[in-house]
């Protein structure tokens, strides 16, 4: 029961800084604390369950209420090795955007109290083990995005071409208003779409109760192409799986950085919970039937991301792109079937978290230090802000998979998975070029960024504007756990140990 207190105090920081809002320190301060309290508190319960050297632990199974008792809905959970994992990631994740907000003055109370509502309904829906429970969370962690672009975004000039030109013009492209407004209508049908979705599956079936619906596989819901159809666009849209992916670069370019951090650390990874959590383990049948549909859409984002993102000039457009393009990694990994690419779908799940993470937090403190996003506009950051500078070029080796980080045991498994998935070997060599191809255009437009921002020398650039302590412990969290993954990978796999077998289809 302990474990369930991580969805109990982020409410306590809400009403904490509520009581005490004018205590900026408080303000500022409280809801990191808490944040780091739960974090223990998760890292707690791995130590007690001895999960790394422990076997036995299968998963714990908590009902707390009844909700409706007619439709069997219940306020339950499931704590499993894998929600444990991706608990940590989301922490780490709300963890950084709180620490991006420290320099804010304007409405930061608000600012962290719709944080705090966005972890409640992250760390809800990884671990429900009910579908309505799911929905209900889920909802909890994306409506407060609309506020959070309106209010803190930024208004940004974007060029616009093509037929459309005066209609986009007409809608005020690259304004925080757009993005907002986008970005909700985007996930707004996605909810309506998931909703019937998982409401067609409880109804049919006579529960909500995830465990219930997983002894009823032979149910024909569950093979209901409309219904398969309906999730794969719902949660499709929430990762940003072409063709459903337009609003994550507006989403990121007109974010503030604390929603940047979390749309690309932790939200972009509800429709890959949905995945692991619902589509893949309750519609096998139907994920055997689509999956060269899913590789082929996978496939394009890794190739579209990477290029679009090659062509930016922005530094946050051009993070946005490349989370697109590493999501594709993820999808191409869930879809092998296999544990070793299973196992490097979710360390990408963990690894792209923590780096995109760490990228938008510098691009970010750029934009803050240097007025500017602009990739033609930066220089000498090398001289001006060197440990800035050194962390960026850290995220940049990491992002391309560079040995010791996280980022290359995970493409490493996921291209042995691809390799193992196939037996046809002509299928399996054009796999094989999709996240090739897509390393190699990473490390095209991440050098080019570096090249540029640091290492070009302007002899104006000399008066040096750098990070604060605090941002220099936030980024070292992060550069710590990237290489603690890349130097010991087996410790997520001792810690995932059995838990993906549904995820292993046949």
């Amino acid at each position: 029961m302990n474990i369930l207190l991580i969805l109990l105090l982020p409410i306590i920081s809400i009403i904490g800084v509520s009581l005490l809002r004018k205590n900026s320190l408080l303000v500022k301060y409280l809801p990191i604390s808490i944040n780091i309290l739960s974090l223990i508190l998760l890292l707690g319960f791995i130590t007690n369950e001895q999960l790394l050297i422990n076997n036995s632990f299968d998963s714990l199974n908590i009902n707390l209420y009844t909700l409706i008792e007619a439709f069997n809905i219940n306020m339950s959970f499931e704590i499993t090795r894998m929600s444990i994992l991706l608990l940590t990631l989301a922490h780490l994740t709300i963890l950084t955007a709180f620490f991006s907000t420290i320099k804010i003055s304007e409405r930061l109370l608000e600012l962290n109290i719709l944080i705090s509502l966005i972890s409640i309904g992250i760390y809800g829906l990884i671990i429900s083990n009910n579908l309505f429970v799911f929905f209900l969370f889920y909802e909890i962690a994306a409506i407060p995005i609309f506020l959070m672009i309106s209010n803190w975004g930024y208004n940004l000039k974007r060029e616009i071409s093509g037929p459309f030109k005066k209609i986009l013009t007409s809608f005020g492209v690259g304004s925080k208003k757009y993005a907002s407004y986008k970005i909700t209508i985007y996930l707004f049908i996605a909810s309506i779409l998931i909703f019937f979705g998982l409401a067609m599956i409880a109804v049919n079936i006579g529960s909500f109760e995830i465990s219930i619906i997983t002894k009823n596989l032979d149910n024909s819901i569950l093979t209901s192409p409309l219904v398969f159809l309906m999730l794969i666009i719902g949660f499709g849209c929430h990762s940003a799986l072409w063709p459903f992916h337009t609003w994550a670069p507006d989403g990121h370019g007109s974010a503030p950085t604390a929603g940047s951090i979390i749309f690309a650390g932790v939200l972009m990874k509800i429709g890959l919970i949905g995945f692991i959590k619902i589509i893949i383990p309750l519609m096998p049948q139907m994920v055997i039937e689509y999956r060269d549909l899913i590789i082929i859409l996978a496939s394009i984002n890794v190739l579209y991301g990477a290029l679009t993102a090659m062509r930016q000039d922005d530094l946050k457009y051009m993070a946005a792109y490349a989370s697109l393009s590493h999501i594709g990694y993820i999808f191409i990994a869930l879809m092998t079937s296999n544990s070793t690419g299973i196992n490097g779908g979710l360390i990408q799940i963990v690894s792209h978290g923590l780096i995109i993470c760490l990228l938008f937090f510098c691009v970010g403190s750029i934009h803050k230090l240097k007025g500017t996003r602009s990739i033609k506009e930066l220089s000498s950051m090398l001289d001006n802000s060197p440990i800035l500078s050194y962390f960026f070029i850290f995220t940049a080796f990491a992002s391309i998979g560079f040995p010791l980080t996280s980022g290359f045991i995970a493409e490493f498994l996921i291209i042995n998975g691809i390799h193992e998935f196939s037996s046809n070997s002509a299928y399996r060599l054009l796999l094989l070029f999709v996240p090739i191809i897509g390393i190699f255009f990473t490390t095209i437009y991440m050098f080019r960024a570096v090249k540029n921002c640091c290492f070009r020398y302007n002899e104006n650039g000399k008066s040096i504007i750098d990070f604060s302590k605090h941002e220099i412990v936030i980024c070292l969290i992060l550069v710590t756990v990237i290489l603690i993954i890349g130097v010991f990978p087996t410790l997520i796999q001792d810690l995932l140990g059995n838990s993906y077998e549904r995820l292993l289809l046949k």
